[in-house]
This record gives C-alpha cells, structure tokens and sequence, in this order.
C-alpha cells in the first residue's frame, strides 16, 4: 500500500473489503520508530536553529521570524495544516505546528488518548489560530508570509 501513497489504515480497509485476512502489523512498529526518531531529529535541529538565531542577532533574544501555513489540500476545505516558523536571519526552521481537524475516534463524543485532532473551526482559520498563540507582538506583513518578533 506504500507504493500507491496509502497507509496502514488503508490497508486494513481494502483486506477488508476484499474479505482477506488484515495485513501484518510489523511494519507499524517500525513506522513508530522512524516517526520518533524523525520527532527527536526534528527537535534537536530546531533548538539548534534558534540558538543560531540568537547568535546572529549578537546575543539578542528578540529574533524577526517568518510564519507560513499550508495545507494538505489546495482552498479552505483540508482538514490538515502546518504551520511553520523560520529565522528571517537563518533561514532556518526553529518552529513547526500540525494541526489537524479531523478525529478518528469511534465515539465522537468521547476522544481517546491518542486522538490527533488539536484544532476545532474552519480550515481557513488554521494558520492564523496557531501564529497567534505562538507569536505575541507583530511587526510587519510580506506578502503572504508574516514576519514577527520572538523571544527566546
């Protein structure tokens, strides 16, 4: 299912509808390994990014970043998003948001621990939900990129 762009979850649902026996679970192991390893890379570069931001601006903690969001699907209708910060000095990435709208518990009402869902509104509302409880004072507007000041 991999090579068709598809995951675990739809691969459960074609062997099921296809009446055949659910796939093997051993590569969802793996999968969570390579995803906490990604999570730890992740982190770990962004805290460097952010110290090399401080760096840059001679030891200030107050940094100009750039914020941008996307999207999983074009228009306002996704039900993903990301929302991403970057160093106007660097160039470099010290932030990252996902959010999501969508649940994917069998109760609605009752979410599960691992529920992915962290956001509740319209798709279109996404980015700017997310720069405003990161981001506290804003400074300029380029564009569709917004540029902010940060303290580290």
């Amino acid at each position: 299912m991999r090579c068709i762009g598809k995951g675990a979850e739809s691969a459960v649902m074609f062997c099921g509808i296809m009446n055949l026996p659910p796939p093997p679970t051993k590569f969802t192991k793996f999968n969570n390994i390579l995803l906490q390893a990604a999570r730890e890379t992740c982190e770990e570069s962004m805290a460097e990014a952010v110290h090399e931001a401080v760096e840059e601006n001679d030891g200030g903690r107050d940094i100009a970043v750039a914020v941008d969001g996307s999207w999983q699907k074009r228009g306002f209708s996704s039900k993903n998003g990301v929302v991403t910060v970057t160093s106007v000095d660097t160039g470099k990435v010290i932030d990252v948001e996902i959010l999501s709208k969508h649940c994917i518990c069998p109760n609605k009402t009752k979410h599960l621990q691992n529920c992915k869902r962290n956001f509740v509104g319209y798709s279109g509302k996404m980015e700017v939900t997310d720069r405003n409880s990161v981001l506290d004072e804003s400074i300029y507007c380029i564009k569709d990129t917004t540029a902010y000041k940060l303290s580290f």
